[in-house]
């Protein structure tokens, strides 16, 4: 019995594991929306009797407790100490489902509690499923602990990584996290892989001395949400239910208007075009998609209440799930009947002007009026090549240093596709920076003007 479930917006993996004999399974790093595992499991004819947290997870809300709450016992590491009840399993110590026996392997590295967990049965290849330390290519990173801990982890993670490596190299390895994942840099796009290709092609693992790792893993350390910290904090302690909640109310625009006004903020979950030409004032435009929940994580404080605006109101139910998975839950409603009845209501509107890529570039060269080019990437993006002349305050940034931006010189971010831009101009508009604009399709877009110019 294995089912593997992938959340796209946050790269995350969790598994149903068990034994079709006896009808027992239990959950992998489950995520908080935990009526997957139900619905799967009842499709089996199976019960759900453990939850497995490899390690306390930064990137996501866990829903261990969720299931605790339903009779799973919860498994985790050695020192993980959740305020919950919980069984810390020793290295070495087995979990037996019928046919199927789990083998949990202490490997600190990731985070000091962390486990690997080796599936065995009769007759099948073993698996190993690696949470954050082992990834399709990648290894996890060894400081989100703290900046004191970091290298000792990172010399832990070499260790743990000699010992996953040393096992049989038809053991398949089903990481938790998979390509865009910041809990490890450069992961692969498969799903899975096996000890004998990572031996092979990670390369990581090619390190032969443990300075060298540690050298090069500590080199390599992706961006840092600003939430990650809350999220430990918030699983350490047990996240509150949010199972079997009622459906968002909808509220009418006109109550809507005034819970924003005292101090609710507006999601806008139109496409970035939409949300341009026009929007409630002050709203944060979050375009729907698979990454609402990941970008909110970074720009929405965290016990803000909110008000969900879609185009249709199956896009809020889903946005809100993807907000509680980030810890995002006080949710107050839908805005009944969308940016229409906003208008329709004659309440306060605002719109953003939209720059094209030629638009830009004309800019820049020819020299106009004075501008700041705000390039809203990745560190590393920045630095793999920007427009001369711009400043780089990532997305996530922005809420913290929208006042630099302050003075009346009129701004214009931009990013690699749109997404982000239109997002961080949002943020800009809400702190009162004007005028300001969104680049349209960003340095794609901007490279590809550029290079027939």
């Amino acid at each position: 019995m294995f089912q593997r479930f992938y959340d796209e917006g946050l790269a995350q993996a969790s598994f149903l594991v068990g034994c079709d004999r006896v009808k027992q399974a239990v959950v992998i790093d489950p995520r908080r929306d935990i009526s997957l595992y139900h619905a799967a499991a009842h499709q089996l004819g199976a019960t759900i009797v453990a939850a497995i947290e490899t390690h306390v997870h930064a990137d996501f809300v866990s829903g261990a407790r969720e299931l605790a709450q339903t009779g799973a016992r919860v498994y985790t590491g050695p020192g993980a100490d959740l305020a919950y009840e919980h069984h810390e399993a020793r290295d070495g110590e087995t979990l037996t489902l019928g046919d199927v026996r789990l083998t949990f392997l202490h490997t600190p590295g990731h985070t000091w509690e962390h486990v690997c967990v080796l599936a065995e049965r009769d007759g099948q290849p073993p698996r190993l499923f690696t949470g954050d330390l082992l990834f399709v290519g990648a290894v996890g990173r060894p400081d989100l602990v703290g900046d004191a801990q970091t290298r000792q982890l990172a010399e832990k993670l070499f260790d743990s990584l000699g010992r996953v490596m040393s096992l049989d190299d038809r053991i398949e390895i089903h990481p938790g996290h998979g390509a865009g994942s910041l809990c490890g840099a450069g992961i692969g796009q498969d799903p899975s892989s096996t000890i004998a290709r990572e031996r092979r092609q990670n390369a990581m693992l090619q390190h032969g001395s443990r300075d060298a790792f540690v050298a090069a893993v500590l080199a390599d350390l992706p961006e840092t949400p600003p939430y990650f910290a809350r999220m430990k904090r918030l699983n350490q302690a047990g996240p509150p239910p949010i199972e079997n909640k009622r459906r968002l109310p909808s509220i009418r625009p006109a109550a809507a208007a005034a819970l924003a006004a005292d101090g609710a903020l507006i999601l806008d979950l139109r496409p970035g075009d939409e949300f341009a030409k026009g929007h409630p004032y002050g709203a944060v435009n979050l375009a729907y998609g698979s990454k609402v929940g990941y970008w909110a994580g970074w720009v929405v404080p965290a016990g803000e209440p909110l008000l969900l605006l879609a185009g249709e109101p199956a896009h809020a139910q889903e946005a809100a799930i993807q907000l509680a998975r980030v810890g995002l839950d006080r949710i107050e409603g839908i805005v009944d009947g969308g940016f229409d009845a906003w208008i329709g209501a004659g309440l306060p509107t605002s719109s953003i002007d939209q720059m094209s890529a030629a638009d830009l570039l004309a800019a820049v060269t020819g020299g106009r009026a004075p501008m700041r080019i705000v390039d809203v990437r990745s560190a590393a993006e920045w630095r793999a090549g920007h427009i001369g002349g711009s400043v780089n305050i990532p997305v996530g940034e922005i809420p913290a240093r929208a006042g630099e931006l302050a003075g009346g010189t009129p701004v214009a971010t931009i990013c690699e596709g749109g997404y982000r831009s239109s997002l961080a101009a949002s943020l800009l508009a809400h702190e009162g920076i004007a005028p300001l604009s969104n680049v349209t399709g960003g340095m794609a877009a901007y490279r590809a003007v550029e290079a027939i110019s």
